[in-house]
């Protein structure tokens, strides 16, 4: 334990890229109530091809990339 007035850490945890991409993309499909813009239905991020995971991770990877160099 810190003597008192010592320095104090904190720790954050860095939510990996699968859970960042899988988060947007849930935000994402809940903004456009479920709808591509063909109007079908979005599948669950499960259900989505390998390739269109890899472009969402992607694109976390990209947006962390900038708020981490900006921060």
């Amino acid at each position: 334990m810190p003597a008192s007035g010592g320095t104090h850490v904190i720790f954050k945890v860095r939510p990996d890229t699968d859970r960042l991409a899988q988060d947007a993309y849930e935000a994402y499909a809940t903004a456009v109530e479920n709808k591509s813009v063909s109007g079908d239905t979005l599948p669950q991020w499960d259900a989505l091809t390998r390739p269109v995971q890899n472009a969402w991770k992607l694109a976390a990877e990209a947006v962390r990339h900038r708020v981490e160099l900006n921060a």
